[in-house]
């Protein structure tokens, strides 16, 4: 179970996965010690899965970033699956979801070619909706 500690610890984290321990302390008041031990507790509970870093997609010749809504033909996931893997690289997020459509695939393709080679692959095992992304607000 976290705490509010653990949530500004968290928070802290989110902003900067590379953020020192004594920095955290700062910010939460505690010794690094301290720190870093409730940092090693959510670790080996679960609480925190992974650390991961975020990409200036324009940086690294990803220009059409979008979002794509998946509704399978028949009993399709096995190709579809197969599909997603192979174009695991242009593939941020991918996830199962419930409603009139199977999943939700967010996505970062170097151009409208590339994009556009995916979704005719994707046309022939199922339905989709693409949205595409103008500006990232926070």
């Amino acid at each position: 179970m976290v705490d509010d500690t653990d949530i500004k610890i968290l928070y802290a984290l989110n902003k900067n996965c590379r953020i020192k321990v004594n920095q955290i302390a700062e910010i939460v008041h505690l010794s690094a010690p301290a720190v870093a031990a409730r940092i090693a507790n959510m670790e080996d509970s679960g609480v925190i899965k992974k650390y991961t870093l975020e990409l200036d997609l324009e940086k690294v010749g990803l220009h059409r970033p979008i979002f794509i809504q998946v509704s399978l033909h028949e009993d399709n996931h096995k190709k579809y699956l197969s599909l997603i893997n192979e174009y695991r690289l242009s593939i941020r997020h991918h996830y199962r979801t419930t409603g009139d459509m199977n999943y939700l695939i967010e996505g970062a393709f170097h151009d409208n070619e590339e994009l556009n080679g995916f979704t005719i692959k994707l046309a022939k095992i199922a339905n989709y909706r693409i949205y595409d992304v103008l500006s990232e607000e926070i």
